[in-house]
């Protein structure tokens, strides 16, 4: 409950980066290409996918939807990190700084299930060709990323729930760009640790699984390939282990930490990669090692005439 003195907070003041306007506009004209290419990545792989026959299959179908996601990702937090940089800050009423916060923790987790999902899918390919369709069937497909959309709204759910159930009166300044889950519990006038219990349970618990779904799906694919098919599955493979390792080491430094080890100024460039440098580098890693992806894009841009090298 707040105390007679206090007055409790309606909106949130993003403070961003730096008060310094040359440097908030330096970062702007980083920033705006970054974002712009991310959209326009994950967007153009969504309806690549869509809309080339040959790229209807599991593997592609699940890409689409990692594509959607880190648009999601993107849209949620670019623009108000823009305008933040171009106007110094940026006030959020209570409500859109919870969305924001939802629709950012809701990403995170569904894009970490939907990453194992791919591992699996990998596995299937590869240890067992033969029985591929029946192993990753249409209905099951459909299913695993209902399920991790499911997984990931539930965890958004309950952290940003919580979170805006709380008391805010230890002024209205949330030091990051977006409405994080840490930075806003700063401003609270409650007991917080339920709020870092379930941070540190629900991230840990879906991180740590998927983490090691993926890490079994591919020893199980390096001992049924052996050394002599290890460049093949790695050729197969290296694109989703790269999306991975970028995703994973990054959550896993913004979350799975102490409360005691919150960082703010390091929890902010580690944001800001996720939110704009992941979802750029997610198209390009698919996209540039593929030659399937390479292919379609040709045959939609030129009518099939080649424009790779090669």
């Amino acid at each position: 409950m707040a105390g007679p003195n206090w007055t409790e907070v309606t909106d949130f003041l993003l403070v961003g980066f730096s008060s310094r306007r040359d440097l908030s506009l330096f970062l702007f004209s980083l920033a705006l290409p970054v974002f712009l290419l991310g959209l326009a990545g994950n967007l153009g792989m969504a309806v690549l996918i869509r809309a080339k026959r040959s790229l209807h299959t599991p593997m592609y179908y699940f890409l689409s939807h990692l594509a959607l996601l880190d648009l999601c990702s993107c849209c949620a937090v670019g623009p108000i990190m823009l305008w933040g940089l171009l106007a110094g800050q940026v006030a959020l009423p209570g409500p859109a700084c919870a969305l924001q916060m939802f629709l950012f923790a809701a990403a995170a987790d569904a894009e970490c299930c939907l990453l194992a999902i791919m591992a699996y899918d990998r596995y299937a390919a590869i240890c067992r060709p033969l029985h591929y369709q029946a192993a990753v069937p249409p209905c099951l497909c459909r299913g695993l990323v209902l399920g991790s959309y499911a997984a990931g709204a539930a965890s958004g759910a309950v952290h940003s729930g919580l979170a805006f159930r709380l008391p805010f009166c230890r002024g209205r300044a949330v030091n990051s760009f977006f409405c994080d889950i840490r930075p806003v519990l700063e401003l609270a006038c409650a007991d917080t640790s339920l709020n870092q219990a379930l941070l540190l349970a629900i991230c840990g618990a879906i991180q740590s699984v998927t983490l090691l779904a993926i890490l079994a799906s591919y020893g199980l694919i390096l001992g049924a390939v052996g050394r002599a098919g290890l460049r093949r599955a790695a050729s197969t493979c290296s694109s989703h282990l790269a999306a991975v390792a970028v995703l994973y080491g990054t959550l896993i430094f913004m979350y799975l930490r102490p409360e005691g080890s919150y960082a703010p100024q390091a929890d902010k460039m580690a944001s800001a990669f996720y939110t704009f440098v992941i979802p750029t580098l997610n198209p390009a890693i698919y996209s540039l090692r593929n030659a399937d992806v390479k292919a379609a894009l040709s045959m939609w841009l030129l009518g099939g005439r080649r424009i790779w090298g090669g």
